[in-house]
């Protein structure tokens, strides 16, 4: 009776055991498809448009259904992102038509809420930086989609505090001569595209708004209106190199 008992045991834990590895088995590869269903890329893409939309102060449940009905992207997002190594990682997996459309979508999410603030079109540069353009291609799509963008800062300081000129838009058309320009990157002589590009990358993430975004007001103030600069600078030293 003690043997029956036993084998019956063992064959009950057999029965068991076998039940749960198929179990799991049938999980994890009912898990697998619903990843393969959503594709890293469109997970990065949706929580890169979820970013631009939220530093421009949308609540993050508007910004997930602004991103998918604007985007046709239904996957997950991440939050707190950094916008430029994502960007990157974007686009290490992505065509030029795919970085292109990505940059677009964002440019028509944020367009229909024109202006936007100056920390919004910081992450819209940091994006396309990230895809690989200049700052030409997000200043086409500006021109395009018609949107403009408001300075947090400018109502706190006085017109002849922004250095080029107070409530000029940015990438307007500067008169100021190539030596200038250049001094304001801090550069000289005859620098090529990807020097321009580093130059500029290094002063605009020392004065990029997310660095300030909750400083004193004079702080926003100084940060904001030496980025204004930079960013004009060198839109118009890239916009020469291309006529």
């Amino acid at each position: 009776m003690g043997l029956i008992y036993i084998a019956f045991m063992l064959v009950a834990g057999g029965g068991l055991a076998f039940f749960v590895m198929t179990a799991t088995a049938i999980a994890r590869r009912e898990s697998e498809a619903r990843e393969n269903k959503v594709p890293q890329r469109d997970t990065v893409a949706a929580s890169l448009l979820f970013h631009v939309l939220t530093s421009g102060g949308m609540s993050p449940d508007e910004a997930l259904r602004q991103v998918r009905r604007g985007s046709g992207i239904a996957a997950p997002v991440t939050r707190g992102i950094d916008v430029a190594s994502w960007a990157e990682s974007f686009a290490r997996g992505s065509n030029d038509k795919q970085r292109h459309d990505l940059l677009e979508t964002a440019v028509q999410l944020v367009a229909s809420h024109s202006p936007i603030p100056l920390r919004q079109y910081a992450a819209l540069l940091d994006l396309s930086f990230g895809l690989g353009f200049h700052t030409d291609a997000l200043a086409k799509l500006r021109a395009r989609y018609g949107f403009d963008y408001i300075d947090h800062a400018k109502s706190a300081r006085p017109r002849e505090a922004d250095r080029a000129g107070g409530g000029a838009p940015l990438f307007e058309r500067s008169k100021q001569d190539r030596e200038e320009l250049l001094r304001i990157l801090g550069i000289s002589g005859s620098p090529s595209r990807q020097e321009l590009s580093a130059a500029y990358r290094k002063l605009a993430a020392q004065h990029h708004p997310d660095r300030y975004h909750g400083a004193p007001t004079e702080a926003q103030t100084d940060a904001a209106s030496r980025f204004i600069e930079i960013t004009r600078a060198y839109e118009e030293l890239v916009r020469r190199y291309s006529d």
